[in-house]
């Protein structure tokens, strides 16, 4: 399947434009298809595609997004991995499938490359010279617009200048980072 796209959000629009309309998503170690409020069999799936958007070549920052077609149904739709974890949490034979899927790898090059999805992006130097300045936030309700339509799950965000960061994913992974939940109103951090 052939994409044009040379950025994600214009990818998610060809996928559409394809007949790719379904959002799928992990929830709870399980593959949902959003769009139709169903429970998805990984073995069912077939990866028709996958893109892998880099922010800067060889960076290790990228978002893969996955054309999928459910057997027997015909249903098709997307999954997008944003933060480039390529299956954490998903079922471990869809993690297998998404593996197999040979990756159109891009590099997303925007006009400002400080910033990703509308906010700053955070570069591993920055993080390791202070890392306790920078937390993930992780179901916040007042998360800024997510241009996939889906809206974040889970963002960084920099406790000194009080506003929401995109961390490349290599600080995602880093033990130093504190993952902060949200608890209701009178969640700090």
């Amino acid at each position: 399947m052939k994409i044009d796209a040379t950025d994600a959000v214009a990818a998610l629009s060809e996928l559409v434009e394809a007949g790719f309309t379904h959002d799928f998503r992990i929830q709870n170690g399980k593959l949902v298809d959003v769009s139709a409020g169903l429970v998805v069999n990984p073995a069912d799936v077939t990866v028709r595609t996958k893109l892998r958007f880099e922010t800067e070549p060889e960076s290790g920052d990228a978002s893969n997004i996955y054309a999928l077609e459910i057997a027997d149904t015909g249903v098709k739709g997307f999954l997008v991995d944003a933060l480039d974890l390529e299956g954490d949490g998903a079922p471990q034979d869809l993690v297998k499938s998404l593996e197999r899927a040979e990756p159109d790898t891009r590099s997303e090059m925007t006009e400002n490359e400080d910033y990703r999805y509308g906010v700053r992006k955070v570069r591993k130097s920055e993080f390791n010279a202070d890392p306790e300045r920078y937390v993930l936030r992780l179901g916040f309700p007042d998360f800024p617009e997510c241009p996939f339509g889906q809206g974040f799950t889970m963002l960084g965000f920099d406790t000194a200048k009080q506003e929401y960061v995109w961390l490349v994913t290599k600080i995602i992974g880093d033990e130093r980072l504190q993952r902060v939940p949200f608890q209701g109103e009178d969640s700090e951090a």
